[in-house]
């Protein structure tokens, strides 16, 4: 089974449309894949979720959180790293895919993108992903 990271910008896109995102944590709620998440993360997800521009209630906000806390292994990194030297808060996605043996960081973040790759850890866009897990798994997504 795949171990996953997702960027907080995945997550809040997951939550916003019925698109690709939303998708990958279907397969996370199926069972399918397994999601890994830091308490970082968690909290930026929920600040970032929490702005004006996306409407959510405070009702919302908490399902949302309460939903992604029930779904993941929600891991306390120890690893401190300093990869992404142009937004050092890129770091943190880096630590939780590390500490959490993931096999694929999912995001948007170009500073991540990149990368590529980070220690046997392939960082990929959402489309790419599902691409990977299709053929894995000889499934259409």
């Amino acid at each position: 089974m795949f171990n996953v990271t997702l960027d907080t910008n995945i997550l809040v896109s997951a939550f916003i449309s019925k698109g690709k995102e939303y998708r990958i944590l279907r397969l996370v709620k199926l069972g399918k894949i397994k999601l890994s998440l830091s308490l970082e993360i968690l909290k930026e997800f929920k600040e970032v979720i929490s702005r004006p521009k996306f409407g959510f209630s405070q009702e919302q906000i908490n399902k949302a959180t309460k939903e992604l806390l029930s779904i993941s292994e929600i891991l306390i990194t120890s690893s401190k790293l300093e990869i992404v030297k142009e937004d050092p808060d890129d770091n943190k996605i880096l630590e939780c895919a590390l500490d959490g043996k993931s096999d694929f960081i999912i995001s948007g973040d170009r500073h991540l993108l990149d990368l590529k790759e980070y220690k046997n850890i392939k960082i990929l866009i959402s489309r790419e992903f599902l691409i990977k897990y299709s053929e894995a798994k000889n499934v259409k997504i």
